[in-house]
């Protein structure tokens, strides 16, 4: 046992009777073959003077979807709410 090790915790391992040394855990690295990412983007736009914007039940079916929200854009008052969402193309 490292010197260090066992004196941070007071006593010398030698002295703690009922202390097992266990092996570590080996690492397994898997070899996958790489294949690239295609991503598909959408962009919902919404004027809140004429729309309510979406609620958590309209996000959530979004999200069901596999969509993920990244962004949120409103540039101005006069201007729509741009919501940006993204998600792994599906094959």
């Amino acid at each position: 046992m490292d010197r260090n090790a066992s004196m941070h915790f007071g006593l010398r391992m030698s002295e703690q009777k009922d202390v097992r040394m266990f092996p570590p855990v080996p690492m397994v690295y898997e070899s996958m073959p790489a294949q690239d990412l295609n991503w598909e983007y959408r962009v919902l736009s919404v004027d809140p003077r004429e729309k309510a914007l979406p609620d958590a039940t309209a996000l959530n079916e979004l999200g069901s979807a596999g969509w993920l929200l990244v962004s949120v854009v409103k540039a101005s008052e006069r201007e729509p709410v741009h919501y940006y969402f993204v998600r792994q193309q599906r094959i």
